[in-house]
């Protein structure tokens, strides 16, 4: 039961930042919204992925499911971090925008390591 609450936090902190990074970014791009407005959009589904992160991290911690030999679970660490360091490059939009891309790149092969498993 767990792990499909776990499959469920990962897929919409994934759906969600490929969403505003593929489909809102260029939208907004195209209609002279970004970057002023659109980084709020981006800054706060970044913020929402960081608690899903941290939201994953702990219940499988207190489930002891988490192992730190697992692919899966370093990629969960690093996406986290990453997440975190987003907002250290608050007055430099273009490296968040790098850092975006890392972030989709990085949950596709953490969604790639374990299909059916989170943790």
């Amino acid at each position: 039961m767990l792990r499909d609450y776990l499959l469920l936090l990962r897929s919409a902190w994934l759906g969600g930042l490929w969403c505003c990074v593929y489909l809102v970014r260029p939208v907004l791009d195209s209609q002279g919204y970004f970057p002023h407005h659109g980084l709020s959009v981006m800054n706060w589904m970044v913020a929402i992925g960081l608690l899903m992160g941290c939201l994953i991290l702990a219940l499988g911690v207190w489930q002891r499911v988490f192992s730190w030999q697992s692919r899966a679970s370093l990629l969960l660490l690093i996406l986290i971090l990453l997440s975190a360091s987003y907002f250290g490059l608050q007055p430099w939009w273009k490296l968040q925008m790098m850092l975006l891309h890392a972030l989709s790149l990085l949950g596709v092969l953490w969604f790639l390591s374990a299909p059916r498993r989170v943790l």
